[in-house]
């Protein structure tokens, strides 16, 4: 790991949000921002995280997952809107969802990912999504909300990519 990153990493990790736990290998640009209602921020092996990220909900990250610039993830339940009576200021919060990326994920510029989701090993999330629902393995998907636009693999070459990095840690 460069020094550059390793002066982020002390700077995130050890200092401001020492509450994090993470593995081995992240990288996270400048300017990300973390908060999450529970303290709840896991982040795996081999993690690259892009520049102005935003992380503002309990989530966990697995092993070689890809972030791009810009990226959000943000409770979908953050402030109470059914309180009859209350201003939405004082309705108070609910903060109930966690994002779980799961290994081997790509995940595209600008993408915003929302309470609750689960995004499946290796995904691939398109630039600028904005993903409301669980993504599948191996799926592809995009747009606003994010629907699946293919597979990354047949079902055969899924097989063959498991058995391939089977030996690398994921």
């Amino acid at each position: 790991m460069g020094i550059l990153s390793t002066i982020r990493n002390l700077w995130y990790f050890h200092i401001r949000h020492r509450w994090i736990r993470y593995g081995r290998n992240v990288h996270v640009q400048l300017h990300t921002w973390f908060w999450s209602p529970r303290r709840h921020i896991v982040i795996g092996d081999n993690v690259g995280i892009g520049f102005h990220c935003f992380f503002q909900c309990d989530c966990e990250i697995g092993n070689k997952v890809l972030i791009a610039a810009y990226c959000a993830f943000i409770n979908r339940d953050d402030h109470r809107n059914d309180v009859v009576g209350k201003a939405m200021w004082d309705s108070g919060r609910v903060d109930s969802g966690m994002i779980r990326i799961c290994d081997d994920v790509w995940i595209g510029h600008g993408s915003t990912i929302l309470t609750p989701v689960t995004v499946g090993r290796g995904a691939v999330i398109a630039a600028g999504s904005v993903v409301t629902k669980d993504v599948p393995p191996f799926a592809i998907v995009g747009g606003a909300p994010a629907r699946l636009i293919r597979m990354r693999f047949t079902p055969e070459q899924i097989l063959e990519h498991e058995r391939l990095i089977s030996h690398i840690k994921i």
